[in-house]
């Protein structure tokens, strides 16, 4: 049977992971090239993630906007979600919307914080709640726990659940000289895209990777 080939292009990446978002489901991906298009090394990275759940926040997307309304955090507009993120990142909290300022967002290992479980690590505030300027920052790593929760420190049931799980690296921080391009899986290997599938593509340097991604119909099937 004819295979239906495709190829997509993602232009000037940088240190903001960018998803390959055009690629379905059960695609076979056969092959992907990072060219460095700036004067200078660079370090490119492309990861694949497997989670399709509501509030995933990964890619281009790597900041909430937070409002209070009818005792609930809102999420980017979405009444308390339970959201996933990923180790290794940077996730930015914005809280100065007005709604916020009799309500402060932290986290914790256990809903509410219940038994003085927040959790510190990696996080950071910056200003006050309901304020112009006003973030809470989270630096997820390798030991951040799989679970965890956002909550307020004043009103209970105000959060819900926040799932961090693992990417699975193609390739992580691969320099590529000025002026020269990396190949990754050409040449036999394949990668098959599973349901809820995603590949990301990131550099250490601001818009300094163009990437193309190759892929046809399952060829396992």
């Amino acid at each position: 049977m004819a295979q239906n080939f495709r190829r997509y292009a993602l232009g000037r990446v940088g240190t903001t992971a960018q998803a390959i978002t055009a690629s379905d489901s059960y695609d076979t991906i056969i092959s992907i090239r990072l060219a460095n298009v700036t004067s200078n090394m660079v370090l490119a990275s492309a990861f694949m993630t497997s989670s399709g759940a509501t509030g995933e926040n990964i890619g281009s997307d790597f900041a909430y906007a937070v409002t209070a309304s009818g005792g609930n955090f809102l999420l980017d507009g979405e009444t308390k979600p339970a959201i996933t993120i990923y180790k290794g990142f940077t996730y930015t909290f914005d809280v100065s919307d007005s709604s916020n300022s009799t309500h402060v967002l932290r986290f914790a290992t256990a809903a509410d914080a219940a038994g003085s479980t927040e959790y510190t690590t990696g996080v950071t505030s910056s200003g006050t709640p309901g304020t112009s300027g006003a973030t809470v920052t989270l630096v997820t790593t390798s030991s951040t726990p799989t679970t965890l929760y956002y909550y307020c420190t004043a009103h209970t049931g105000m959060g819900n659940s926040i799932t961090v799980g693992d990417v699975h690296y193609l390739v992580a921080n691969a320099p590529i000289p000025a002026g020269s391009s990396l190949e990754l899986i050409d040449g036999g290997s394949k990668i098959i895209q599973a349901a809820n599938d995603h590949l990301f593509i990131q550099s250490d340097t601001a818009s300094s990777i163009d990437a193309w991604v190759s892929v046809v119909d399952d060829i396992s099937t």
